[in-house]
Protein backbone atom coordinates (compact mmCIF):
# COMPACT_ATOMS: atom_id res chain seq x y z
CA UNK A 1 0.00 0.00 0.00
CA UNK A 2 1.52 3.35 -1.05
CA UNK A 3 2.11 5.50 2.11
CA UNK A 4 0.61 9.13 2.40
CA UNK A 5 4.21 11.39 2.35
CA UNK A 6 5.74 8.43 -0.32
CA UNK A 7 8.21 10.35 -2.54
CA UNK A 8 8.52 13.34 -0.17
CA UNK A 9 12.26 13.99 1.15
CA UNK A 10 12.95 15.38 4.46
CA UNK A 11 16.19 16.20 5.54
CA UNK A 12 16.99 15.79 9.19
CA UNK A 13 19.60 18.14 11.12
CA UNK A 14 17.78 17.56 14.27
CA UNK A 15 19.27 16.13 17.94
CA UNK A 16 17.69 13.93 21.29
CA UNK A 17 14.19 14.66 20.71
CA UNK A 18 11.52 17.00 19.41
CA UNK A 19 13.28 17.38 15.87
CA UNK A 20 13.92 13.75 15.86
CA UNK A 21 10.71 13.05 16.51
CA UNK A 22 9.06 15.54 14.21
CA UNK A 23 10.89 13.61 11.34
CA UNK A 24 9.81 9.94 12.86
CA UNK A 25 6.44 10.96 12.35
CA UNK A 26 7.43 11.93 8.70
CA UNK A 27 9.08 8.91 8.43
CA UNK A 28 6.58 6.88 9.81
CA UNK A 29 3.64 7.96 7.32
CA UNK A 30 6.37 7.26 4.14
CA UNK A 31 8.47 10.36 4.15
CA UNK A 32 12.41 9.24 3.05
CA UNK A 33 14.17 10.83 6.03
CA UNK A 34 17.81 11.26 5.68
CA UNK A 35 19.13 11.91 8.86
CA UNK A 36 22.48 14.02 9.19
CA UNK A 37 24.89 13.60 11.78
CA UNK A 38 28.62 14.75 12.64
CA UNK A 39 31.30 12.56 10.92
CA UNK A 40 31.39 9.84 13.72
CA UNK A 41 27.84 10.37 14.96
CA UNK A 42 25.93 12.50 16.82
CA UNK A 43 25.93 13.41 20.85
CA UNK A 44 22.07 11.93 20.97
CA UNK A 45 23.49 8.48 20.57
CA UNK A 46 24.18 8.01 24.06
CA UNK A 47 21.50 8.48 26.72
CA UNK A 48 19.90 5.56 28.29
CA UNK A 49 21.88 2.93 26.60
CA UNK A 50 21.65 -0.53 26.19
CA UNK A 51 23.47 -2.95 28.31
CA UNK A 52 24.37 -4.77 25.30
CA UNK A 53 25.58 -2.19 23.63
CA UNK A 54 24.19 -1.11 20.63
CA UNK A 55 24.60 1.78 18.84
CA UNK A 56 22.54 4.11 20.09
CA UNK A 57 20.17 4.18 23.47
CA UNK A 58 16.44 3.43 23.95
CA UNK A 59 15.73 7.38 23.49
CA UNK A 60 17.36 7.21 19.92
CA UNK A 61 16.03 3.85 18.77
CA UNK A 62 13.05 5.62 19.46
CA UNK A 63 12.56 8.70 17.59
CA UNK A 64 15.37 7.27 14.75
CA UNK A 65 13.24 4.49 13.53
CA UNK A 66 12.09 4.27 9.90
CA UNK A 67 14.93 6.62 8.84
CA UNK A 68 18.11 6.42 6.38
CA UNK A 69 21.55 7.71 8.04
CA UNK A 70 24.40 9.36 6.56
CA UNK A 71 27.21 11.48 8.14
CA UNK A 72 28.41 15.06 6.67
CA UNK A 73 30.41 17.63 8.51
CA UNK A 74 28.58 20.86 7.86
CA UNK A 75 30.73 23.00 9.47
CA UNK A 76 32.85 22.66 6.65
CA UNK A 77 32.33 23.93 3.17
CA UNK A 78 32.88 20.36 1.27
CA UNK A 79 30.28 19.60 3.78
CA UNK A 80 27.95 22.80 3.10
CA UNK A 81 28.76 21.80 -0.54
CA UNK A 82 27.24 18.32 -0.49
CA UNK A 83 24.25 19.42 1.71
CA UNK A 84 23.57 21.68 -0.83
CA UNK A 85 23.42 18.94 -3.62
CA UNK A 86 20.64 17.09 -1.08
CA UNK A 87 18.85 19.74 -0.51
CA UNK A 88 17.84 20.08 -4.12
CA UNK A 89 16.08 16.81 -4.24
CA UNK A 90 14.52 17.41 -0.51
CA UNK A 91 10.99 18.91 -0.02
CA UNK A 92 11.48 19.67 3.69
CA UNK A 93 14.60 20.53 6.23
CA UNK A 94 13.93 20.16 9.42
CA UNK A 95 16.62 21.82 12.26
CA UNK A 96 15.86 22.00 15.92
CA UNK A 97 19.16 24.36 16.73
CA UNK A 98 19.42 28.15 18.36
CA UNK A 99 19.11 30.52 15.45
CA UNK A 100 22.68 31.66 15.54
CA UNK A 101 23.64 27.59 15.00
CA UNK A 102 21.57 27.69 11.56
CA UNK A 103 23.08 30.50 10.43
CA UNK A 104 26.81 29.70 11.18
CA UNK A 105 25.86 25.98 9.46
CA UNK A 106 24.08 27.64 6.93
CA UNK A 107 21.07 26.41 6.72
CA UNK A 108 18.79 29.27 7.58
CA UNK A 109 15.57 29.44 5.67
CA UNK A 110 17.23 32.47 2.71
CA UNK A 111 19.72 30.41 2.38
CA UNK A 112 17.83 27.33 1.54
CA UNK A 113 15.44 29.00 -0.20
CA UNK A 114 17.96 30.73 -2.65
CA UNK A 115 18.89 26.73 -3.18
CA UNK A 116 15.18 25.36 -3.40
CA UNK A 117 12.53 28.33 -4.09
CA UNK A 118 9.72 25.50 -2.77
CA UNK A 119 11.45 24.24 -0.05
CA UNK A 120 9.75 24.01 3.44
CA UNK A 121 11.93 24.61 6.66
CA UNK A 122 10.64 23.76 9.85
CA UNK A 123 12.87 24.86 12.74
CA UNK A 124 12.53 23.83 16.11
CA UNK A 125 14.02 25.68 19.24
CA UNK A 126 13.57 26.02 23.15
CA UNK A 127 12.52 29.83 23.31
CA UNK A 128 11.95 31.02 19.35
CA UNK A 129 13.67 32.49 17.17
CA UNK A 130 13.16 35.98 18.65
CA UNK A 131 13.33 37.87 21.71
CA UNK A 132 15.44 37.92 24.62
CA UNK A 133 16.21 33.81 24.98
CA UNK A 134 16.63 33.28 21.51
CA UNK A 135 20.23 31.86 21.58
CA UNK A 136 19.76 29.84 24.62
CA UNK A 137 20.09 26.74 24.88
CA UNK A 138 17.69 24.69 26.78
CA UNK A 139 15.86 20.71 26.68
CA UNK A 140 12.47 19.52 27.57
CA UNK A 141 12.86 19.90 31.58
CA UNK A 142 13.90 23.85 31.46
CA UNK A 143 10.70 24.24 29.36
CA UNK A 144 8.91 22.56 31.98
CA UNK A 145 10.05 24.48 34.79
CA UNK A 146 9.70 27.88 32.88
CA UNK A 147 5.88 27.18 31.86
CA UNK A 148 4.44 27.34 34.99
CA UNK A 149 3.32 23.66 35.16
CA UNK A 150 6.20 22.06 37.49
CA UNK A 151 5.01 24.72 40.17
CA UNK A 152 1.51 23.17 40.29
CA UNK A 153 3.27 19.11 40.11
CA UNK A 154 4.68 18.06 43.16
CA UNK A 155 3.47 19.36 46.74
CA UNK A 156 4.01 22.83 48.09
CA UNK A 157 7.73 24.20 48.31
CA UNK A 158 8.77 20.68 46.68
CA UNK A 159 7.92 21.30 42.62
CA UNK A 160 8.26 17.73 40.40
CA UNK A 161 9.02 18.07 36.93
CA UNK A 162 7.11 14.73 34.96
CA UNK A 163 10.00 11.90 34.04
CA UNK A 164 9.00 11.98 30.54
CA UNK A 165 9.89 14.68 28.06
CA UNK A 166 6.30 15.46 27.14
CA UNK A 167 7.30 18.68 26.38
CA UNK A 168 9.60 18.02 23.54
CA UNK A 169 7.62 14.98 22.33
CA UNK A 170 4.24 17.39 21.79
CA UNK A 171 6.95 19.84 19.92
CA UNK A 172 7.47 17.47 17.75
CA UNK A 173 4.00 16.19 17.41
CA UNK A 174 4.22 20.13 16.52
CA UNK A 175 6.32 20.40 14.02
CA UNK A 176 4.92 17.23 11.98
CA UNK A 177 1.31 18.89 12.16
CA UNK A 178 3.14 22.43 11.29
CA UNK A 179 4.76 20.34 8.28
CA UNK A 180 1.59 18.26 6.66
CA UNK A 181 0.25 22.03 6.70
CA UNK A 182 3.23 23.50 4.70
CA UNK A 183 3.34 20.69 2.38
CA UNK A 184 -0.93 21.04 1.91
CA UNK A 185 -0.43 24.85 0.73
CA UNK A 186 2.91 23.69 -1.31
CA UNK A 187 0.38 21.51 -2.82
CA UNK A 188 -1.85 24.38 -3.76
CA UNK A 189 0.44 27.47 -4.55
CA UNK A 190 3.83 25.98 -5.15
CA UNK A 191 5.09 28.03 -2.30
CA UNK A 192 7.29 26.74 0.78
CA UNK A 193 7.52 28.21 3.68
CA UNK A 194 9.17 28.57 7.34
CA UNK A 195 7.08 26.70 10.21
CA UNK A 196 8.19 27.65 14.39
CA UNK A 197 7.60 25.77 16.93
CA UNK A 198 9.58 26.24 20.28
CA UNK A 199 9.25 24.00 23.88
CA UNK A 200 8.09 26.58 25.77
CA UNK A 201 5.68 27.75 23.72
CA UNK A 202 4.30 24.01 23.82
CA UNK A 203 4.63 23.70 27.35
CA UNK A 204 2.40 27.01 27.79
CA UNK A 205 -0.05 25.86 25.27
CA UNK A 206 -0.62 22.17 27.11
CA UNK A 207 -1.16 24.25 30.20
CA UNK A 208 -2.70 27.47 28.90
CA UNK A 209 -6.36 26.83 31.20
CA UNK A 210 -4.25 27.46 34.21
CA UNK A 211 -2.50 30.03 32.92
CA UNK A 212 -6.10 31.67 32.21
CA UNK A 213 -7.39 31.27 35.23
CA UNK A 214 -4.47 32.35 37.14
CA UNK A 215 -4.57 35.81 35.22
CA UNK A 216 -8.35 35.86 35.77
CA UNK A 217 -8.77 34.77 39.56
CA UNK A 218 -5.40 35.36 40.95
CA UNK A 219 -5.65 31.95 42.92
CA UNK A 220 -1.52 31.18 43.01
CA UNK A 221 -2.34 27.96 42.75
CA UNK A 222 0.40 25.48 44.48
CA UNK A 223 1.01 21.85 43.86
CA UNK A 224 -1.13 19.41 44.83
CA UNK A 225 0.69 16.21 44.56
CA UNK A 226 -1.35 13.73 42.87
CA UNK A 227 -4.73 15.39 43.32
CA UNK A 228 -6.43 17.21 40.84
CA UNK A 229 -6.57 20.87 40.99
CA UNK A 230 -10.07 21.13 39.45
CA UNK A 231 -12.28 18.94 41.01
CA UNK A 232 -12.96 15.81 43.68
CA UNK A 233 -11.92 13.05 44.27
CA UNK A 234 -9.29 12.64 41.84
CA UNK A 235 -6.20 11.09 43.36
CA UNK A 236 -3.86 7.71 43.15
CA UNK A 237 -4.42 5.51 46.60
CA UNK A 238 -3.28 2.44 47.79
CA UNK A 239 -5.10 -0.60 47.52
CA UNK A 240 -3.87 -3.85 49.13
CA UNK A 241 -1.92 -4.69 46.55
CA UNK A 242 -0.93 -1.78 44.21
CA UNK A 243 -2.43 1.63 43.54
CA UNK A 244 -5.13 3.02 41.82
CA UNK A 245 -6.18 6.54 40.32
CA UNK A 246 -9.44 7.59 40.52
CA UNK A 247 -11.51 11.01 39.02
CA UNK A 248 -14.73 11.93 39.88
CA UNK A 249 -15.34 15.12 38.30
CA UNK A 250 -18.58 17.03 37.97
CA UNK A 251 -21.93 16.38 40.36
CA UNK A 252 -23.12 13.43 38.69
CA UNK A 253 -19.98 11.02 38.95
CA UNK A 254 -19.44 12.37 42.53
CA UNK A 255 -22.79 10.96 43.73
CA UNK A 256 -21.76 8.06 41.75
CA UNK A 257 -18.74 7.94 43.86
CA UNK A 258 -20.49 8.89 47.37
CA UNK A 259 -22.97 5.87 46.67
CA UNK A 260 -20.38 3.24 45.99
CA UNK A 261 -18.59 4.11 49.22
CA UNK A 262 -21.99 4.50 50.89
CA UNK A 263 -22.33 7.94 52.36
CA UNK A 264 -24.34 9.26 49.65
CA UNK A 265 -26.47 11.26 51.92
CA UNK A 266 -23.63 12.65 54.06
CA UNK A 267 -22.14 13.85 51.46
CA UNK A 268 -24.40 15.28 49.41
CA UNK A 269 -25.67 17.48 51.99
CA UNK A 270 -22.34 18.75 53.09
CA UNK A 271 -20.99 22.18 51.87
CA UNK A 272 -18.01 21.19 51.12
CA UNK A 273 -18.66 19.30 48.64
CA UNK A 274 -21.18 20.73 46.27
CA UNK A 275 -19.29 21.80 43.35
CA UNK A 276 -15.93 20.94 41.73
CA UNK A 277 -14.20 23.77 43.09
CA UNK A 278 -15.05 23.10 46.23
CA UNK A 279 -14.46 19.65 46.54
CA UNK A 280 -10.84 20.83 45.21
CA UNK A 281 -10.13 23.22 47.89
CA UNK A 282 -11.10 19.91 50.61
CA UNK A 283 -9.26 17.35 48.20
CA UNK A 284 -7.12 16.03 51.25
CA UNK A 285 -10.63 15.13 52.75
CA UNK A 286 -11.65 13.42 49.77
CA UNK A 287 -8.01 11.89 48.91
CA UNK A 288 -8.22 10.53 52.74
CA UNK A 289 -11.56 8.54 52.29
CA UNK A 290 -11.27 7.99 49.35
CA UNK A 291 -7.66 5.87 50.78
CA UNK A 292 -9.90 4.25 53.31
CA UNK A 293 -12.38 2.89 51.14
CA UNK A 294 -9.78 1.31 48.88
CA UNK A 295 -7.16 -0.12 51.72
CA UNK A 296 -10.07 -2.81 52.24
CA UNK A 297 -9.64 -3.45 48.48
CA UNK A 298 -7.40 -5.39 46.11
CA UNK A 299 -6.87 -3.17 42.83
CA UNK A 300 -8.87 -5.69 40.77
CA UNK A 301 -11.64 -5.38 43.63
CA UNK A 302 -11.58 -1.93 43.21
CA UNK A 303 -11.36 -1.39 39.86
CA UNK A 304 -14.29 -3.98 39.58
CA UNK A 305 -16.38 -1.17 41.82
CA UNK A 306 -15.53 1.70 39.94
CA UNK A 307 -16.45 0.22 36.76
CA UNK A 308 -19.31 -1.12 38.44
CA UNK A 309 -20.37 2.48 39.39
CA UNK A 310 -19.12 4.20 36.36
CA UNK A 311 -16.26 6.16 37.25
CA UNK A 312 -13.04 6.24 35.87
CA UNK A 313 -9.92 4.49 37.27
CA UNK A 314 -6.58 3.20 36.29
CA UNK A 315 -4.27 1.03 38.12
CA UNK A 316 -0.71 1.94 38.70
CA UNK A 317 1.74 0.10 35.90
CA UNK A 318 5.51 0.24 36.29
CA UNK A 319 6.72 0.18 32.76
CA UNK A 320 7.15 -3.63 32.93
CA UNK A 321 3.78 -4.34 33.93
CA UNK A 322 2.61 -1.77 31.38
CA UNK A 323 4.52 -3.38 28.50
CA UNK A 324 2.29 -6.49 29.74
CA UNK A 325 -0.50 -5.04 29.53
CA UNK A 326 -3.26 -7.07 27.60
CA UNK A 327 -5.35 -3.99 26.29
CA UNK A 328 -1.35 -2.46 25.56
CA UNK A 329 0.01 -5.51 24.02
CA UNK A 330 -3.13 -5.74 21.68
CA UNK A 331 -3.67 -2.31 20.56
CA UNK A 332 -0.29 -0.23 20.85
CA UNK A 333 2.76 -2.88 20.73
CA UNK A 334 4.58 -3.50 17.75
CA UNK A 335 7.44 -5.33 17.95
CA UNK A 336 10.66 -4.22 15.30
CA UNK A 337 13.38 -6.54 14.43
CA UNK A 338 16.59 -3.99 14.77
CA UNK A 339 19.75 -5.40 13.52
CA UNK A 340 22.55 -5.32 16.57
CA UNK A 341 20.17 -6.33 19.21
CA UNK A 342 19.02 -9.74 21.00
CA UNK A 343 15.55 -9.47 20.78
CA UNK A 344 13.11 -7.43 18.88
CA UNK A 345 11.99 -3.21 20.05
CA UNK A 346 8.63 -2.89 21.99
CA UNK A 347 7.72 0.43 19.78
CA UNK A 348 4.45 1.88 20.64
CA UNK A 349 2.88 2.66 17.15
CA UNK A 350 2.35 5.51 15.17
CA UNK A 351 -0.15 7.45 17.36
CA UNK A 352 -2.35 8.58 14.64
CA UNK A 353 -4.15 5.98 12.93
CA UNK A 354 -5.52 6.27 9.44
CA UNK A 355 -7.80 4.12 7.63
CA UNK A 356 -6.64 4.48 4.41
CA UNK A 357 -3.02 5.45 4.77
CA UNK A 358 -1.70 4.24 8.04
CA UNK A 359 1.44 4.78 9.14
CA UNK A 360 3.91 2.36 9.96
CA UNK A 361 7.24 1.52 11.77
CA UNK A 362 9.58 -1.00 9.66
CA UNK A 363 13.37 -0.55 10.89
CA UNK A 364 15.18 0.45 13.80
CA UNK A 365 17.64 3.61 13.63
CA UNK A 366 20.75 3.97 11.10
CA UNK A 367 24.13 3.24 12.43
CA UNK A 368 26.20 6.54 12.12
CA UNK A 369 26.66 6.97 8.30
CA UNK A 370 24.84 4.13 7.33
CA UNK A 371 23.72 5.48 3.99
CA UNK A 372 26.60 7.68 2.91
CA UNK A 373 27.38 5.92 -0.26
CA UNK A 374 23.83 4.71 -1.42
CA UNK A 375 22.38 8.82 -0.61
CA UNK A 376 25.09 10.55 -1.78
CA UNK A 377 25.27 8.31 -5.52
CA UNK A 378 21.71 9.00 -5.35
CA UNK A 379 22.21 12.60 -5.81
CA UNK A 380 25.03 12.40 -8.70
CA UNK A 381 28.31 11.78 -6.80
CA UNK A 382 30.48 9.18 -7.81
CA UNK A 383 32.30 6.56 -6.14
CA UNK A 384 35.67 8.27 -6.15
CA UNK A 385 34.02 10.89 -4.91
CA UNK A 386 32.61 9.49 -2.17
CA UNK A 387 35.65 7.63 -1.19
CA UNK A 388 37.34 11.31 -1.58
CA UNK A 389 34.99 13.05 1.24
CA UNK A 390 35.38 9.84 3.10
CA UNK A 391 38.60 9.89 3.58
CA UNK A 392 38.95 13.72 3.92
CA UNK A 393 36.22 13.55 6.86
CA UNK A 394 33.66 15.31 5.23
CA UNK A 395 31.23 12.11 5.51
Amino acid sequence: MAKILQGIRVLDVTRYVAGPATTALLADLGADVIRIEPPGGGEDRTPLPFAEGFHGGAGFTQVGRNKRGITLDLACERGKAVFEKLLKTADIVVANLPPRSVASLGIGYERLCATKPDIIFVHLTTFGADGPYADRLGFDAIAQVMSGMTHLSGDPGRPMKNAAAWVDMSTGFIGAFGALAALRHRDATGEGQKVEANLLQTAMTVGNYFLIEEDFNHYGREGTGNRAQSGGPADLVRTKDGWVYIVALGNPMFKRFARMIGREEEFLADPRYQSDESRAEHGDALSAVTSEWSSRLTTEEALLQLAKFNIPAGPLLTPKQALADPHVVGQFLQHVEVEGLSKPVPYIRPPAKLSKTPAEIHKGPPRAGEDNEAILAEVGFTVEEIATLARDGVI
